[in-house]
């Protein structure tokens, strides 16, 4: 069984060093459906101007139960004010506030 707490902790640990608040830069956490893995990704994109936009692998959530996700979502919410992007779910709710996935 995945603890939830344990993952949302990693993941944020894991973004802290690399989230310096810059001048012209944007930020955004990617979570990504990889369907052929059977896991969700978690990725930093990192966008500044004239650069290439840059994405690094935070971590790989091992499961493919969408009620495991939502907990781990709220929990990197609460610890971060980046823009969560979900690419590759389609058109699928949250199993536990019913709420479409975007």
């Amino acid at each position: 069984m995945i603890d939830e707490t344990k993952e949302a902790t990693l993941i944020l640990e894991r973004l802290k060093p690399l989230f310096t608040a810059q001048w012209h830069y944007q930020y955004r956490i990617d979570v990504v459906n990889n369907q052929y893995s059977h896991v969700f990704n978690f990725f930093l994109d990192i966008r500044r101007p004239k650069h290439r936009e840059r994405s690094i692998p935070l971590h790989s959530l091992r499961t493919t139960d969408l009620e495991v996700l939502e907990r781990v979502i709220s929990q990197v919410r609460h610890g971060t004010a980046l823009t969560l992007n979900f690419v590759d779910f389609g058109h699928v709710r949250w199993p536990l506030s019913q709420c479409w996935i975007r």
